[in-house]
């Protein structure tokens, strides 16, 4: 009976043949020592791979050891040639792969991408903290008397800028638009092409009916037609105007027309009167290309007939060299008389008398003008009196095809030094 191994020994060999014998699976080594000093140690595993021949030989001569692979069925595999010598050439192995070493990379190809998808939600959880750590730690004003105060001062300055901002608004938005005066001008000028003048002029304004006479008006857009052409349409509104005065509400609007000329400009005035818009004035602009282009020819299309404003002025000064103011007053235009009062102009007469004495004669007519539509004119004389050669200005306009006076000016010498 043998004694027990004692703790941590290597366990013991076996000491009887059963244990000794090698099995088919274990290795088996054969030393053979002969003349010629080799070893032959054979390890053979006739079921799988064949035997492995290891020699030895002399140690006194190489101390080489050669080393045979056999085939599973014993027959010796042929020993590399020496070197120098020519190999035979060698067919390549196929490369496989096996199952388990394409389950393991493709375990750790998913293992990767796994981790990078926690290193991203990581990192975004990284960000998300640190951004609301720096909002939480926003500068606040200091919880002291000139920081309250300080507070309140900008929420005051910003509730005032936008309260200010508020009133504003509120007033643009409540304060009246003004009215559109393109339907009204554009019926007061398609009647005016239709040759309906004198309604226009009956349905305007009471105070344009005061400062035109009906027959002026009617010729002036007479006149207005032949050189403009026929009115066709209001291309556009350029600006409108609203005003309120001593003579009421009043109102403006800028135009741009088209015509038989070509596009132009004009500017209608309208007074709210009765409860409603009339026309209170108008203007046109003529284009360039239908103005006369040179001087010569615009002076002859307002050259007046000097013939006629000579014999009107010629009447008036005879009539005043006679001392007859009064008739003089009483043949003038409603404008005149209304421009000055019977008692005044007649004192004014007397005046000039007494400084120019008698009328004489007329010695030369400066100029002779009139408006293209030949309802007013103007004259500028060379008029010699008793005691001095002065210039007059005189103004008609024409009235039932008669001239009649709106406008009468003497200038008077300067005293003269005494000697």
């Amino acid at each position: 009976m043998s004694e027990p191994d004692p703790p941590g020994a290597p366990p013991a060999r076996p000491t009887d043949e059963a244990d000794a014998t090698p099995s088919a699976a274990t290795p088996r080594a054969d030393a053979d020592v002969g003349s010629s000093g080799s070893v032959e140690v054979r390890l053979t595993d006739p079921g799988t791979s064949g035997a492995v021949d290891v020699r030895f030989t002399d140690p006194g001569t190489s101390g080489s050891g050669d080393v045979r692979f056999t085939d599973p069925e014993g027959q010796a595999v042929p020993s590399p040639p020496p070197p120098g010598a020519s190999q035979p050439a060698r067919r390549k192995r196929a490369v496989t792969i096996p199952a388990a070493v394409a389950l393991k990379v493709g375990e750790k190809v998913v293992h990767a991408a796994d981790a990078i998808g926690d290193k991203v939600v990581q990192a975004s959880d990284s960000i998300t903290v640190k951004v609301g750590e720096s909002l939480a730690q926003l500068p606040v004003v200091p919880r002291t008397r000139r920081g309250r105060v300080m507070a309140r001062n900008v929420i005051l300055s910003f509730v005032l800028v936008f309260s200010w901002i508020a009133v504003i608004v509120g007033l643009q938005l409540r304060h009246a638009r003004p009215p559109d005066f393109r339907p009204l001008a554009e019926g007061i000028l398609v009647a005016l092409r239709d040759g309906r003048a004198d309604d226009v002029y009956r349905a305007s304004s009471i105070r344009f009916q005061e400062v035109v006479r009906e027959d002026t008006f009617v010729a002036q857009m007479a006149d207005m037609n032949r050189t403009l052409g026929p009115f066709e349409e209001i291309s556009a509104v350029l600006d409108t105007e609203l005003n309120r005065g001593p003579g009421g509400r009043t109102g403006r609007v800028d135009l741009r027309l088209d015509s038989g000329a070509g596009p132009t400009k004009g500017s209608m005035a309208f007074r709210w009167e009765s409860g409603a818009w009339k026309m209170l004035g108008i203007f046109i602009d003529v284009p360039p290309d239908v103005a006369p282009p040179t001087q010569e020819q615009r002076e002859a299309r307002v050259k007046g007939p000097q013939e006629e404003l000579r014999a009107a002025a010629q009447q008036i000064l005879e009539l005043s060299a006679r001392g007859e103011a009064e008739a003089i007053w009483q043949g003038a235009a409603l404008g005149f008389q209304q421009s000055i009062a019977l008692p005044n102009f007649q004192q004014t007469e007397a005046d000039r008398r007494k400084v120019l004495g008698p009328f004489r004669r007329i010695l030369d007519v400066t100029s002779a003008r009139q408006n293209p539509s030949g309802t007013g004119a103007s004259l500028t004389l060379l008029i010699e009196f008793e005691r001095a050669t002065i210039t007059g200005s005189f103004e008609f306009t024409k009235i039932d095809d008669a001239w009649k006076l709106t406008f009468f000016k003497l200038v008077l010498p300067l005293p003269r030094v005494p000697e």
